[in-house]
């Protein structure tokens, strides 16, 4: 039980009373976060917090269905999938609440807790980097927009990733071996993080490209964005009625 307690050096009742008053109060302020920008802009956006939350939990549950590995880590089933989708038409700001939301879910799911840093490192910013997934729209054909996207958010989630391993070898927690590479003796920390994540988030990143290329080729990609382009229309134009 304490393995998957933020606080396992206190007694099991404590431990699992913080633990719980911590994500409450994070979600808590997430929603806070979420309310402020809302009432800041104005804008009567249900549709698309119904299409954010509808992709949340999406993504979530296919976070379930994955092969772990025995060192840590795990690859899933294109996992990102539908937040990609999301933060690719609805843009930072939107992509950004929802990112920070399913880090925190993923937290929920398997808590590990040495530091605020690695905890930002592991849970929170390598999931908000997926509200860029849209950035380059603008810049190139859509096709090539939406394989840069991927690209970015993979690289960001994979830096962040290995800035958290970095803490890990440093304070030790390292494993003796690594598949694919054998024993980590001798190895640096940059190294040796580099590996560790590069083990599963390869072949979670090759996953998620196939997903977004056979919707992509399929043309499903961009029903699912005219969808939810035209809820983002219909909230704007409530918006603009109101004010």
């Amino acid at each position: 039980m304490n393995n998957f307690l933020l606080f396992d050096d206190l007694d099991p009742t404590t431990s699992l009373i913080n633990t719980i008053t911590l994500v409450v109060l994070a979600l808590v302020l997430v929603v806070g976060v979420a309310i402020c920008l809302s009432n800041k802009t104005n804008k009567q956006s249900t549709r698309s917090i119904v299409y954010g939350g509808i992709c949340v939990a999406g993504s979530f549950v296919l976070s379930y269905i994955k092969v772990s590995m025995s060192y840590g880590g795990s690859i899933t089933l294109a996992s990102m999938l539908p937040l990609f989708i999301y933060c690719y038409v609805f843009g930072i700001g939107k992509g950004l609440i929802v990112g920070v939301i399913y880090g925190l879910l993923q937290f929920i799911q398997g808590p590990y807790f040495l530091s605020v840093p690695q905890f930002l490192l592991d849970y929170i910013l390598p999931f908000a980097g997926i509200c860029l997934a849209g950035v380059f729209k603008k810049a190139m054909p859509k096709s090539a927009s939406i394989y840069c996207g991927v690209a970015l958010f993979s690289i960001l989630r994979l830096a962040f990733h290995v800035g958290s391993g970095l803490i890990w070898f440093n304070m030790s927690v390292v494993s003796p071996e690594l598949p694919l590479f054998g024993s980590t003796a001798g190895m640096g920390g940059f190294i040796y993080s580099l590996l560790y994540n590069a083990i599963y988030m390869v072949p979670e990143t090759i996953i998620l490209y196939v997903a977004i290329i056979a919707l992509v080729k399929s043309k499903q990609f961009f029903t699912l964005e005219n969808m939810m382009l035209k809820a983002k229309a219909e909230d704007e134009n409530k918006s603009a009625k109101a004010a």
